[in-house]
C-alpha cells in the first residue's frame, strides 16, 4: 500500500524516496497521535523532575500561629538562625578556598549561598503575614530587628558569594600565589571577624546586650588588624617579585570585604540592644 502510494506520485527514483520517507513519517504521526498524552505520562513517571536543591523549605515557620504573634516571632528568630548556620559556614569555608581551593571548592562555597537567599524570603514574607496581625510595640519592635537581622545576614551571604569567590577564581586565573606571611595577617583578621560573627549570633537568638556591645568594642581591634594588613601590603608592593600587582590587587579587595563583612555584623549584633543606644554600636 505504501509502495503504490509513492508510485503513484511518480518523479523517478530519488524523489520516490523522499516522498516514500513523508508518507511514512506523516502515517507515523497519525498512528501515534491519539497516545500523545500516554506517551507523556509515561515519559515523565520514567524520568521524574529532579527537586531543585536551591528551594528551601521552612523548618520553624508556622503559619498556624501568625494569630499568635509572640509565638511566631520566636519561630521566625529560630529560622533566622538556621540560615545564620547556612552563612557561618559560607564565612569558615570562604578563606580556605580563596588562599588555596580550586574552581569546584568555590562553586561549594557559592552554592551555599542559595540556601541562605531561599531563607532569607521565606523569613521576610512570614514577617510579613505576622505584621498583619495585632502587635503590641514590643511585638513590632522585634519583628523590625529581625528583619534587619536577617537582612544583615543576607547581605554577610552576597558579600561572600559575589565578591569573595570572585577573588578565588582571580587568584586561580593569575596564579597568584600568596605568602605565608600574608596568610598570617589575613587570616588573623578573619579569625576576627569570625568572632565577631559568633558574638553577633549570640547577641540576636539570646538576646544578648553584653555580647552586642562586646561586638562592638571590636570595631578598633578590627580596624588595626585592617591597618596592618593594608601597611604589610603596601610594603610587600614595592618588592620586586612576580604579579606583585595582582597580589596587592587581590590581597587589599579581600581585606577590605572582610571589613565589610564585619560592618554587617556589628548591625546583626546591634538589634539586641534598646533602640536608643543603637546608634552608639
Amino acid at each position: 500500500m505504501l509502495i503504490s502510494a509513492v508510485e503513484s506520485i511518480g518523479g523517478g527514483t530519488p524523489r520516490e524516496i523522499a516522498n516514500a520517507h513523508t508518507v511514512f513519517n506523516v502515517a507515523n504521526a497519525l498512528i501515534f497521535l491519539p497516545f500523545v498524552n500516554q506517551f507523556a505520562t509515561l515519559v515523565t513517571r520514567l524520568v521524574p523532575d529532579k527537586p531543585d536543591p536551591r528551594a528551601m523549605h521552612p523548618k520553624y515557620i508556622d503559619d498556624g500561629l501568625v494569630s499568635t504573634p509572640e509565638l511566631a516571632l520566636s519561630k521566625a528568630r529560630m529560622e533566622m538562625l538556621r540560615m545564620a548556620s547556612r552563612v557561618r559556614g559560607m564565612l569558615a569555608d570562604v578563606l580556605p578556598a580563596v588562599l588555596d581551593g580550586d574552581i569546584d571548592d568555590l562553586a561549594d562555597v557559592e552554592a551555599m549561598d542559595d540556601e541562605v537567599d531561599g531563607l532569607h524570603g521565606l523569613i521576610l514574607q512570614y514577617l510579613g503575614r505576622i505584621s498583619q496581625s495585632k502587635l503590641s510595640e514590643a511585638g513590632s519592635d522585634e519583628m523590625m530587628d529581625l528583619m534587619e537581622a536577617t537582612n544583615a545576614l543576607e547581605a554577610i551571604g552576597d558579600i561572600i558569594e559575589t565578591n569573595v569567590v570572585a577573588l578565588g577564581i582571580q587568584r586561580i586565573e593569575t596564579n597568584v600565589e600568596v605568602s605565608d606571611v600574608t596568610r598570617e595577617v589575613i587570616g588573623t583578621l578573619h579569625a576576627a571577624v569570625f568572632d565577631a560573627f559568633d558574638l553577633a549570633l549570640v547577641a540576636v537568638t539570646q538576646k544578648d546586650q553584653a555580647a552586642a556591645h562586646q561586638v562592638s568594642a571590636m570595631k578598633s581591634t578590627i580596624r588595626d588588624l585592617e591597618r596592618d594588613a593594608v601597611l604589610h601590603q603596601a610594603e610587600r608592593l614595592v618588592v620586586d617579585e612576580p604579579n606583585r600587582v595582582a597580589n596587592y590587587r587581590l590581597e587589599i579587595d579581600l581585606i577590605a570585604n572582610l571589613k565589610r563583612i564585619y560592618y554587617f555584623t556589628r548591625r546583626i549584633a546591634r538589634v539586641a540592644v534598646p533602640e536608643e543606644e543603637q546608634a552608639t554600636l
